[in-house]
């Protein structure tokens, strides 16, 4: 059953300030130094809107944007994570298991697979209904406490790095407003990676963009990545 997302942010306001890929465009390749410089510029056009009082992160890379998002605020802004598990979850495993035995093919090469892999995790049309999604326990009770102890007048912004199919923020975005419905939601990303995801988020810097972050299997460095 083909559904509607809620609260659909205006699609002209979300692409505002957003680069478009140029035609042939492959994948981004951010180092730490130019992720978090992303990470600011995202911050500073959330903050011309209206100061979170709350960032929920959504891992794993969604954490790493928070947290880096975080550093650009003139204050710091409490922060918690929800995860959402979804079924594309263990084949996004495997790819990146696959990504990891090919990491010393030339980026080229990476490049084109990190492409190929895209379409295959977003061939499903993502208008149709998801399926059922799992959210951790205890994020979703730490979530519900500070909620109930900052009371009811709120602003959350949801982040996370990419959006795909966006099934998972649409997920996060719903329950967030189930537990929190008096507060004012908004998201942002760094890139909007396909035409028609099921949700849009209110921020972008990117959009029709795929991009490869320090902590991707497949990045230039393979230690953990860490803000």
């Amino acid at each position: 059953m083909a559904i509607e997302p809620p609260n659909q942010p205006d699609l002209a306001a979300t692409l505002r300030g957003a680069l478009r890929a140029p035609a042939g465009a492959t994948v981004i390749s951010f180092d730490t130094e130019s992720f978090e410089t992303a990470c600011g510029l995202l911050m500073r056009r959330v903050l011309g809107n209206e100061r979170p009082d709350l960032i929920v992160g959504i891992p794993t890379g969604g954490r790493f944007v928070a947290e880096a998002m975080n550093h650009a605020a003139s204050s710091a802004i409490p922060i918690c994570t929800l995860t959402c598990r979804r079924p594309s979850t263990r084949f996004k495993y495997a790819a990146g298991i696959v990504r990891s035995l090919l990491s010393r093919l030339p980026r080229a090469t990476l490049d084109r697979l990190r492409l190929i892999e895209h379409r295959l995790l977003t061939r499903t049309s993502p208008r149709r209904a998801p399926a059922s999604r799992q959210f951790d326990q205890r994020e979703l009770a730490a979530f519900d406490e500070w909620i109930a102890r900052a009371g009811e007048t709120l602003s959350v912004l949801v982040v996370d790095d990419a959006v795909d199919s966006g099934v998972t923020l649409f997920e996060v975005l719903k329950i967030v407003r189930q537990h929190a419905p008096t507060a004012r939601v908004r998201s942002a990303v760094i890139t909007v990676t396909s035409d028609a995801p099921l949700v849009y988020p209110d921020f972008a810097l990117y959009y029709g963009q795929l991009c490869r972050f320090p902590w991707s299997v497949d990045a230039a460095k393979k230690r953990p990545y860490s803000s």
